[in-house]
């Protein structure tokens, strides 16, 4: 712990200096809150006289030191902006009207709602026909570098994001089906996270919400979707908002989702000790799906002049799951047969409390002060059965997890002269305890009651900069420090070999400059734990000749990129070369002990990749493509025998909107995955075609959707490891028909201002 208290007290005695009055504003647009940048900011007397001047950054950042005087004022202006005076003292942001002329040549144009960023890019929801799609989770999987192809959300080449909504992290995606798409002014997607993040978050999606209007605003939706088994969700958001600054907020979901799929299982192996001996199963299996969920939360904000407090509490539950397989596996030894019908069920509750205070302050000496604490608490219990062949073998597991996580984070900032400066530390403390007992009649000896007990303490302490000299360069980098200790107990022993501490260094530092292409070199290091699920060692049921199992030797996995980005008006390409080392991937082996085969995650032997990632942006008329794509090569080389997964990967996609009179909007998107490897992993390619019909009319809007409309969708994947040779064919839970319907009452709602300390150990969970 003594290093982040050394950095932040380090930071503290740079800053801390005394100035007569400090200025230190952002500068948005009154309509959207969009920052404007790149303003002439100029310091005035009473009298019009200038005292001095300067430009406010690419984010709108700019400031000032001086004597104050009675009747000093600024006068801000801006092309396509009108030019407004302030008053010192002043606000933190500033907010300057835009032009009617500017809003003419937006219109009569070709419209340009994105923009390139040093760590990513921008887009702008202001008149954008995005902003139509009901809600932010809806707008979100069509902005560009969003892969949405499985439901959720994915930045392409960059993984799971995380996502914040006014500097709060999200923690539930129900959270984005409750914000209304008409109340965001922007949304900004990071592909480089700063030393200020996780340190295995990838990517980050920052969402800006317009100006808060005072009163009462509700929002309430529904949606409904037939598959092979119907789905439907509903959720009410409410808030009050007062002109002192008070926020009451208040959200409502429940969801029932289904599905139902047809999969193909083939295990290919032998023993390494009698190679000639092969063995195959081919698992045919009709699996479905039916689960609840329920999602309440509650909290308040108080803004006082710059400053802000608040606190939220947020309950999520699946009060109901259930699962269930009906399957034949045929099993063949060399001509010889044998078949086994097995019933599967799976019975799973979970529940998670989660508690989350924030402060935000202006210090003395224009010092920015932000703090976040959490307290979670999760629980999870899961009971399944195996049926073999009308019970000749009946096979039991249960399992119970619970969790807790205390967390802290606090950040201190400041901009000197044309330098932002941030400095913080962060601290966790985690406890998962985890119960199983499994039973068989088939006398499988590997299956054995356990229990895991394990507890860490997580440091750390992060320091940044971003220089902007000018309006062509910049320049930014940092430093996170990470100690982990974990103690690991292993029916009440304490596993030294499983107990270990850390101390991860991880750097970031890049190079932006901007003209008429932007182009940005950068290089960050980052790591990942294994979550702990993945540690458990306990035996689960797949096929009569497959078990899966966790691994509780796994270690982090540390990566170095290097990577260089290029925007160009509407295109975009992102290139990177990254060492892997200690990477966490699922493989097969064959267990000569048990004679079973068995799947589970492991450390790769270090490998390195190349990816390049292209977006390109057309308009015709109407007609407006986005063709993105993904191309993707590793060197690795793994298991016994040794195998190589050296063949290139690509994805590929093509989404359109359409402008329909009458306030239409249609979106045509393709989808393609191809052939290729990632990790062990090999891809046998697919494709799928989905049509979205959008209309809002006053407070409502209406979404009709369709996904595979071509029924072409299938997950085909190849997992050769060691002496097994596993593929999966799935097919269904992809076709579907929804409907969505969405009432606003009054916009620009009032939102969260917090932000959890620590999304990646509360992942772990």
């Amino acid at each position: 712990m003594r290093y982040p208290i050394l950095l932040v007290a380090l930071f503290s005695s740079i800053v801390m200096f005394a100035q007569n009055y400090s200025v230190r504003s952002r500068v948005l647009t009154l309509e959207d809150s969009i920052p404007v940048g790149f303003a002439t900011v100029r310091l005035m007397q009473s009298d019009s006289v200038m005292i001095g001047s300067t430009l406010t950054d690419m984010n709108g950042l700019f400031d000032f030191d001086t004597a104050l005087k009675e009747g000093m004022f600024l006068s801000i202006s801006s092309v396509g902006c009108k030019t407004t005076d302030v008053f010192l003292p002043c606000d933190t942001v500033i907010y300057i009207e835009s032009t009617n002329e500017l809003a003419e040549v937006v219109v009569r144009g070709s419209k340009r709602y994105v923009k390139g960023t040093p760590r990513g890019l921008q887009i702008s929801m202001a008149g954008n026909p995005i902003a139509k799609l009901g809600n932010a989770m809806e707008a979100i999987k069509h902005l560009p570098m969003i892969d949405a192809s499985g439901g959720g959300i994915s930045v392409l080449g960059h993984g799971t994001p995380v996502v914040y909504i006014n500097n709060r992290l999200v923690r539930s995606t129900s959270e984005l089906s409750s914000l209304s798409a008409d109340d965001i002014s922007n949304v900004e997607i990071i592909t480089n996270p700063s030393s200020k993040y996780g340190a295995d978050v990838s990517s980050v999606i920052l969402i800006r919400t317009k100006k808060l209007n005072k009163g009462f605003h509700a929002v309430a939706a529904g949606n409904v979707s037939a598959s092979e088994e119907w789905s439907e969700s509903a959720d009410v958001s409410l808030n009050y908002h007062t002109e002192s600054g008070l926020t009451v907020l208040g959200d409502l979901s429940y969801g029932f989702s289904g599905f139902k799929q047809d999969r193909h299982y083939v295990e290919g192996f032998y023993s390494e000790s009698n190679p000639e001996s092969k063995y195959r199963t081919d698992t045919y299996s009709e699996a479905k799906s039916k689960s609840q969920s329920l999602m309440a939360d509650a909290g308040l904000n108080y803004d006082f002049g710059n400053n802000s407090i608040g606190a939220k509490y947020m309950f999520q539950r699946t009060p109901k799951s259930h699962y269930c397989g009906n399957a034949k596996s045929v099993m063949d030894y060399q001509g010889i047969e044998d078949v086994i019908a097995s019933i599967s069920d799976l019975y799973s509750q979970s529940s998670m409390h989660h508690v989350n205070t924030f402060g935000s302050f202006a210090l003395p000496a224009n010092i920015g002060l932000r703090i976040d604490a959490d307290y979670v608490k999760s629980y999870r219990s899961s009971n399944s059965g195996v049926d073999e062949n009308n019970s000749t073998n009946m096979i039991y597991n249960s399992n119970v997890s619970k969790a807790s996580l205390w967390s802290g984070k606090i950040v201190l900032s400041r901009k000197i002269g044309k330098v932002e400066i941030e400095a913080g530390s962060e601290i966790s403390y985690t406890r998962n305890n985890q119960d199983y007992l499994g039973s068989s009649t088939g006398n499988q000896d590997f299956i054995a009651p356990e229990t895991d007990n394990v507890k860490q303490n997580l440091y750390a302490g992060f320091v940044g900069f971003d220089w902007t000299p000018n309006t062509r360069w910049n320049i930014y980098g940092g430093l996170r420090l990470e100690s982990t200790n974990t103690d690991f107990r292993q029916n009440n022993v304490l596993r030294e070999d499983l107990s270990k501490s850390y101390t991860d260094l991880l750097p970031n530092l890049g190079i932006s400059f901007n003209s008429s292409v932007r182009m940005t070199l950068f290089y960050r290091a980052s790591v990942s734990r294994p979550g702990y699920q993945s540690l458990d060692n306990t035996y689960v049921y797949v096929t009569p000749t497959l078990w899966e199992t966790g691994n509780p030797e796994l270690r982090s996995t540390l990566r170095h990129k290097i990577g260089l980005n290029l925007y160009y008006k509407k295109f975009i390409l992102q290139s990177s070369f990254t060492m892997n080392k200690r990477n966490i991937t699922s493989i097969y082996r064959h267990d000569n002990t048990d004679h079973i085969n068995v799947v589970q995650p492991v450390n790769l032997p270090d490998y390195n990749s190349f990816q390049l990632v292209a977006v390109q942006q057309l308009d015709f008329g109407f007609w407006h493509p986005t063709i993105q794509g993904v191309f993707y090569v590793q060197d690795l080389k793994y298991g016994s025998p040794v195998r190589k997964y050296d063949k290139p990967l690509y994805i590929l996609s093509l989404n359109n909107r359409f402008d329909i009179p009458g306030s239409f909007y249609a979106y045509f998107n393709l989808f393609g995955l191809g052939t290729g490897n990632q990790d062990v992993i090999y891809s046998r390619g697919s494709w799928q075609a989905s049509v979205t019909l959008n209309k809002t009319w006053k407070n409502w809007t209406f979404t009709l959707s369709a996904n595979d409309i071509f029924n072409t969708w299938r997950q085909k994947f190849d997992t050769f490891t060691n002496t097994v040779d596993y593929s999966s064919d799935i097919k269904g839970a992809s076709r579907s028909i929804a409907l969505s319907i969405r009432y606003t009452l009054n916009a620009a709602k009032g939102k969260y201002k917090g932000k959890t300390s620590r999304q990646d150990e509360i992942d772990r969970l």
